[in-house]
This record gives C-alpha cells, structure tokens and sequence, in this order.
C-alpha cells in the first residue's frame, strides 16, 4: 500500500518557520513504514514560497490594513500552488492521501486540498491531527469529501484505520491464507511512541533551516500535568507527563546531526522541564556528547517558569541552549489563579527574578502575554507589557483566539458568527470581544508592542 502524507499550504499575515516543521506526520509516517506500507510525505510549505491574495470575508470587521500602525500590510497563501501539489501526488501515485489538520484556523486548506484531490484524482483521503481529534464530528458533518477522520495521536488511530481499510477493500475473510496475511500487515500492534523513532528521513535536511541551521524538532515527552483553562493540550496527549529514555533522544539527535548536517534541534514538548531530575539528566548527557559539538538547543513551547531556577538555567546554557520563551499569560495574580496557571498571584517577582538570572547567564529571553483574555482591561495589559519591556525582554503578544477543546472554549459566549466561523480562531483576526477589551484596543495594544519590539530589532535574534 502507498501512501501519502501531506501538510497544507496555509494562508495569513505571516508564519513562523520553525513552528513548521511536520514532526506529526513524521510519526505517523513511521508507524505506517511499520505496518508495511510505502509512505512519503509532501510539505506542501516546502519551500516556503508566499504570494498575496485577498483579505477573507471572516475578516471583514478588522479596520483596512494600512490604517492600523506596525500592523500586517498584506494576507499571503504560503506553499505550493494547486497545480504543484496535483503533480506532486500524481508522481507518487498514492492509494491513499492523509492529510494534517492541527489548527482549527486553518481547517479551510485542509478542506480546500481534500476537495482538490476527489475532484481531479478521485483518491481516498483521511486526516489527523489535533484539529481532528477534537472536532472529529462537526468535520465529518461539514466535508463529506474527507473519508476518513482519525482521532487521537499517530500509534493509537493508525492501526485501527489499517484494519478497517484492509477489511474493507478485500475479500480476506473469505481466505484463511491471505487473512493471515492481513492480520500480519495490517494489524500491527499499537506502538509505544516513546520507542518510534520519527521517519526524519522522509525530509530533506537542506530544506529546513533557521538561519544557516538545518533544524528538526522533535520531542522528548508528552502531556502536561497543568490544567489551564485557556489550553487544549490534554485532548491530544492527556495530563500524564511521559518521558522518553534520555538514550533514545540523544540517539535521534545523534542520527540527524551525522546523516542531516542538524545544528538547531526545537523540541515541541508542552513541559519539557516539568521533571527537574529528568531535564538536569539530559541536558548533562547533551552536553557531554562528543557527537553533538556546536548545536543550538530550543523549546518553543514547553517551558513553565515555575519549572526553572538559576541551576537549570544554567545547565541549559551549557548543553546548547541560547534563547528561553516563557509564558507569562498576565502579571494579574487573581487572573493567573482564576484561569488555573501556573505562578500564581506570590510568585509574580521570583518571575522576574527568573528572567534576570536568564539575562545574567547571556540568554535571550521571550516572554508571551495574552491580550484579551477574559477579564482583561487594557490597563492591566498596558501594565503587563510595560513592566516586561521595561526589563528588555522580547514582548510576544499573544491576541486571546477561541481554542477548541478547552474548558473555556465550552464556557464563554460569543456571537454565532464568530463560534461558526473556524476561520476566526486565530490571534490575527481580533474576533474575541470582551467588556474589558475592544477590538480596537486589542489592535492598539498590539500594535504597541510590534512598535517597541521593532525598536530593538538591531538587538534581537529573530528566529521567524
């Protein structure tokens, strides 16, 4: 069986390179090799090629463009052309085609590609992911045109769709012979992911840079014991922290470093060092690894300031690490508790405390904060923003979006026209309203701090 994996083209203002690297369909590319099948994977963002294209109408309540300062000038659709990904899956001549759906917000290109496919090429099409998994049913219902919809991580849906495609599309029941065949093809056991080594080898190392660093990410655990109201993590991975063996990072690490020329390795964990003794052990290991000279470590995502202290920051200076982004959400105490975060309203100066003894160990520190969170005024955020300036962080503005799948996303109202609308569920359309916080504050807000940040430009190391 061949089968082919796709990542979509995406459209918005812009994109962040090294959040594009499609580690899930990695996964799920290694354990259909497992299974027997012939697998490829087309990044359809690769290479990262944009043109213009018109503003959507889901973003018709955003003021023109070129009136909001330090704002986005243009909408771009990023990737291949309609006519290079048809091309590109008629020369690998696929049975099946899957699809990655990660962010609700740009569902649209997952839909548009599968209706593309079944239009000219008439193949079966399924996809996954964590857009999938958590709004599995209101796809099947709106695209009639995607087949087959899984649920859940790559080891835990990939086998029971093997086996149903496998049952469906022959007579095995009817030979005992090509039955057991099947059960041997087609039934693989469910897979323990912490012992899949991603098919990296499926991508070419030249094509993903930041910089002059080829880079990978990767990740070394899964799930987060945290309970933030605001985040849907848990419905992909759950609460449980896993870890992998420290060996079987390193040995991935290794693999990429000798046959891919990787520099720069980005770990996508959602806590990657919630587990002091764990994180300590691996850094120490990247650190004394001889076959790992010169290498940039980062962590996009998965750092808890309240998972940090002096001594690790220290080791992660050491084993390669030269930037840290921390999540600050609010500098309000009572919201930080009232949306289950993290560092609550006693720690707000030993948060400070963190980024100066960051900034002490030569570390570029970034520090995210949500605008428009409910119960937000603009003066708490004004405040919020300031004080992080005021300490020469970078200021990542993070615009509240609806988040399928979280407990807040089930709790608060908004208008039908936007709920309805997958389109919206992004920072950079400004669609969530509060009583605190306007839309026109939330872009005035915005385009503060895209001022003071640019301000600095000379002095930051841009990683997008």
């Amino acid at each position: 069986m061949r089968v082919l994996l796709l990542q979509p083209p995406i459209e918005d203002f812009y994109t962040t390179p090294i959040r594009l690297y499609p580690l899930g369909l990695l996964y799920a590319a290694k354990v259909l090799e497992e299974a027997g099948a012939e697998v490829g994977v087309l990044d359809c963002l690769t290479p990262l090629e944009k043109r213009k294209i018109p503003l959507p109408v889901s973003f018709k309540d955003l003021p023109p463009l070129a009136e909001v300062p330090f704002f986005f000038r243009s909408y771009y659709r990023f990737g291949l052309s309609d006519e290079e990904i048809l091309a590109r899956i008629r020369e690998f001549s696929p049975e099946f085609i899957g699809i990655s759906s990660q962010f609700t917000a740009y569902y649209k290109n997952v839909e548009d590609l599968a209706r593309l496919i079944k239009r000219e090429i008439g193949l079966p099409v399924f996809i996954g992911g964590n857009h999938a998994t958590v709004l599995a049913a209101e796809i099947r219902r709106r695209t009639p045109e995607i087949d087959f919809v899984l649920e859940g991580p790559a080891e835990e849906c990939l086998p029971t769709f093997l086996e149903k495609i496998g049952w469906e599309r022959s007579g095995l029941r009817r030979d005992k012979r090509r039955a057991e065949t099947k059960d041997r093809v087609l039934r693989p056991a469910r897979p323990d992911w912490r012992r899949i080594l991603p098919a990296h080898h499926l991508l070419r190392g030249e094509d993903y840079r930041i910089g002059r660093k080829r880079m990978i990410s990767l990740s070394a655990s899964r799930g987060c014991p945290y309970d933030c109201l605001f985040c849907s993590v848990h419905r992909m991975f759950g609460r449980t922290i896993r870890y992998r063996t420290i060996d079987s990072v390193l040995s991935e690490m290794r693999l990429n470093y000798g046959q891919k020329g990787t520099r720069l390795f980005n770990f996508e964990d959602d806590n990657l060092s919630y587990d002091r003794r764990w994180f300590l052990d691996f850094l120490a290991a990247v650190e004394a690894e001889p076959e790992l000279e010169g290498i940039e470590l980062t962590a996009m995502n998965g750092l808890c300031a309240d998972t940090l202290d002096e001594d690790v920051l220290a080791a992660m200076r050491r084993a390669g690490f030269r930037r840290i982004n921390l999540s600050l959400v609010t500098r309000s105490g009572e919201l930080r508790k009232r949306y289950r975060r993290p560092y609550y309203s006693d720690k707000i100066d030993k948060f400070y405390d963190l980024i100066r003894a960051a900034q002490h160990l030569d570390l570029f520190v970034t520090v995210y904060v949500i605008l428009g969170l409910p119960g937000q005024s603009r003066a708490e955020v004004k405040e919020s923003i300031d004080e992080l300036l005021a300490m020469g962080v970078l200021v990542g503005p993070s615009v509240f979006y609806l988040d399928p799948g979280s407990r807040l996303y089930e709790e608060i109202e908004v208008p039908a026209a936007v709920a309805n609308d997958w389109n919206l569920y992004r920072s950079s359309a400004f669609a969530v309203e509060t009583p605190g916080l306007s839309r026109a504050e939330l872009l005035d807000l915005f385009s503060y701090v895209r001022r003071k940040n640019l301000e600095r430009k000379n002095r930051v190391p841009f990683l997008s």
